[in-house]
């Protein structure tokens, strides 16, 4: 933690040293990025952190729990601390059974089938309450009989049958083969090493026992084996946490496609894990530790006691000699057919029932009609479409398609410096152009611009470069636009005269006019004529021509155009105070601006009118392709008078360009003026190509898995709704089968 902070001490002034040089912006931006990144450091030690406080806990518990590898299945058990006493007594006693291993008990009573010895475990009793089981085995075998607490196989010293019970009080240990029964109902290992040598004469007396094996019928062990891959299947999970766990990686695959590239590999690595987890889970062979064991017993089945008609009663009721059996619900119809009869039996050791007989078989009920676990595939698919949805929402797609199906039809790179040159080229979507040349920028009709589109360079769009073999077209020009500038330069020079000026006024008499404060117009004919002639229509400048009337004292406009056409205004001079003065100045400005702004707006779509063929060049971006400064201010924001004069210098820079372009083939189409249009997306570099390759992949995926898994899930639902009917008929077809008479029979 201490490293941590000296990391963060030593970076912050850094920051601060280079952030002096650049704008308030950009250091504004950089420190909202060193907080958003400090932030992100400090969750994911703070992650990391947990996870490994939350592994070292579970890891701790897991090596206590197989520290006692039996504790689990004894549910209540209770612990205690072997006495010294205890372990004294368990050494002899193991001693003396390790060397009469082959000696049969004076009761039959199992000498262990493999040599008990103590471990690292043994120093722990458990303390259980619980009924035992016994199998007895009609062989020659030393080993009759076989004892079991629950599901665990433990051994019993010999002539301790007579202590068993309906409950029993039962005090074991571990050992490396089989758990010891130490303490049963009271009677110690202690007592039996003294009392040993006069069970080893006479026959131990049984008639307190619960299990009373010469008067019980014999039960015949035919094998132990592990269930099969099938019977497995009926008590593995339904895999719905294996589904969740594939849909997570989903998740965390579609979350690497808007992360930081820093943290793609982390994610992308959680991924995988969590989706090699749920597959395994779900497909992956069952390990032979979790295989429980089955025991093939030979016998008789019989049905004890008065019952009703409750079909759980008469599940409940069947024994093997002692062993209560447990049997699948839907199999009560056909269980009687073998009571009373020597039958096959296959068991849990839970008395779970898995084969009977030679048609009743947990075994091929799986194998004929599968388990239909719908319920995972419906989750799945689901998730797939929830990652699908949230891609159309939050990432492009358009780019990374287009970029995999060209990848995939097999993209060429082309280079061309002509139009001929590219035009042979053959250019098809998904292509990698590089361009270079001297083309126009584009112009773009009104309307046609939207907010992506901001070009400095305005009206021209240097994103678009229009690229042919026409010549290039002439410079703008306007007689308006020179009428307008002819009427503010005859204005500008009356009421702002030069010294250098001709004038038609003596400069004695001008000099006095000007002491006087008055402003003097020494050629008030001109501005009339020049008005006249931009603005010919009686409805434009009617507040100049309006001011121009009142100064030369005649009826209206027209009167005094036709004074000024006479000669009759020549050598007449105007005398204005200043404020009269800058108000025509004013009146002369607001009319000659609509004029300039309409020609140079005509003049821009006069140039939106290139040559037939060709190509129009465009980037997907909008970054500009010409190497060319931009204008301090754009067109539009300069004074109307000044428009032109500055439209006519961005025509001149821009109309013949030089331009570079690179970039992959997005669209292509011609238009009606025969010119095609070719979209360029730029070059992505290998983190953005990983991006447009996994977007891909990831969108294919998901609708592998929504279609699949959808199907799955409906396909199987239907069948688990019929599966047991299914069950049920193929047992009927079996066990009861229907004689179809032959045709000589009907005849």
């Amino acid at each position: 933690m201490l490293k941590f902070d000296s990391i963060l001490a030593d970076s912050q002034p850094q920051t601060l040293i280079q952030c002096k040089g650049a704008t308030d912006y950009t250091c504004k931006k950089i420190s909202k990025m060193g907080k958003a990144l400090s932030t992100i450091l400090i969750v994911l030690a703070a992650m990391l952190a947990g996870a490994l406080v939350a592994g070292w806990l579970y890891r701790r518990r897991v090596q206590r729990r197989y520290r006692l590898p039996f504790l689990t299945a004894f549910a209540g058990a209770s612990t205690r601390k072997l006495t010294q006493d205890e372990r004294d007594a368990v050494e002899n006693y193991l001693e003396i059974l390790n060397r009469t291993q082959l000696t049969p008990g004076p009761t039959g009573a199992t000498a262990a089938p493999v040599a008990l010895k103590l471990n690292a475990q043994s120093d722990t009793v458990l303390c259980v309450t619980r009924s035992i089981t016994r199998y007895g085995i009609t062989t020659d075998d030393p080993n009759k009989w076989r004892y079991y607490l629950d599901s665990v196989e433990v051994h019993l010293p010999p002539s301790w049958e007579q202590y068993i019970n309906d409950e029993n009080s039962v005090e074991l240990i571990h050992t490396d083969s089989l758990p010891l029964v130490i303490t049963l109902n009271g009677h110690t290992l202690n007592e039996y090493l003294q009392e040993a040598p006069r069970f080893a004469l006479e026959r131990a007396s049984s008639t307190q026992a619960s299990i009373r094996g010469e008067e019980t019928e014999q039960i015949e062990l035919l094998n132990i084996r592990q269930e099969t891959h099938e019977e497995y299947a009926l008590s593995r999970p339904d895999g719905i946490r294996e589904a969740i766990l594939i849909v997570a990686a989903f998740l965390l695959f579609f979350i690497c496609l808007l992360t930081p590239d820093v943290f793609v590999p982390w994610l992308a690595g959680g991924a995988v894990l969590l989706l090699a987890a749920g597959l395994w889970g779900l497909f992956a062979p069952p390990a032979k530790t979790s295989l429980r064991e089955i025991h093939c017993l030979r016998g008789t089945p019989k049905r004890w006691g008065l019952f009703g008609e409750n079909d759980q009663e008469h599940l409940n009721n069947i024994s093997l000699g002692i062993i209560d059996l447990i049997y699948p619900r839907h199999w009560q119809p056909w269980i009687a057919q073998d009571l009373g009869q020597k039958t096959d039996i296959d068991i849990y050791l839970d008395r779970h029932v898995v084969r009977q007989g030679r048609f009743l078989s947990l075994h091929d009920e799986v194998k004929n009609f599968p388990l239909q676990h719908w319920l995972r595939s419906a989750v799945i698919a689901g998730g797939a479409a929830l990652v699908l949805v949230m891609l159309l929402l939050f990432v492009p797609l358009d780019m990374p398609i287009k970029f995999t199906l060209s990848w995939i039809k097999g993209a060429q790179t082309i280079e061309a410096t002509s139009v001929n040159k590219l035009d042979e080229a053959g250019v098809r979507v998904g292509d990698t152009l590089r361009l270079k040349g001297t083309g126009m920028c584009n112009i773009h009709t009104p309307g046609a611009w939207n907010t992506r589109q901001s070009s400095a360079f305005m009206p021209f769009d240097c994103s678009q470069i229009i690229w042919n073999d026409a010549p290039p077209l002439p410079l703008p020009e306007s007689e308006v636009v020179n009428k307008a500038t002819a009427l503010t330069q005859t204005v500008n020079r009356q009421l702002h005269p030069k010294p250098d000026d001709d004038s038609r006024v003596s400069p004695a008499l001008r000099s006095a006019i000007q002491k006087s404060g008055m402003v003097l117009l020494d050629d008030f004919g001109d501005i009339v004529l020049k008005t006249q002639d931009l603005c010919s229509s009686q409805d434009e400048c009617i507040r100049l021509k309006n001011a121009l009337v009142n100064l030369g004292n005649s009826k209206d406009w027209d009167s005094l155009v036709k004074r000024a056409e006479a000669g009759r205004l020549d050598g007449v001079n105007v005398l204005l105070r200043p404020v009269s003065a800058e108000s025509l100045d004013n009146l002369v400005a607001t009319s000659t601006s609509p004029f300039m702004m309409r020609e140079t707006t005509r003049a821009a779509q006069a140039l939106n009118s290139p040559a037939p063929g060709g190509f129009v060049i465009a980037s997907d971006e909008g970054s500009d392709l010409v190497d060319q400064p931009y204008p301090q201010v754009a067109l539009y924001d300069y004074p109307a008078q000044e428009q032109w004069s500055q439209f006519q210098r961005l025509a001149q820079m821009l109309m013949q360009t030089p331009f570079s372009a690179e970039g992959i083939v997005t669209s292509i189409y011609t238009d009606a003026n025969g010119t095609r249009h070719i979209g360029l997306h730029r070059m992505p570099d290998s983190a953005g190509l990983w991006r447009y390759i996994g977007t891909s992949l990831l969108m294919t995926a998901m609708l592998i898995a929504i279609f699949w898994n959808g199907f799955m899930a409906l396909r199987r639902y239907q069948r688990s709704r019929t599966r047991l009917a299914d069950i049920q008929q193929y047992y009927e077809n079996c066990l009861n089968p229907k004689l179809i008479p032959s045709s000589e029979s009907l005849i």
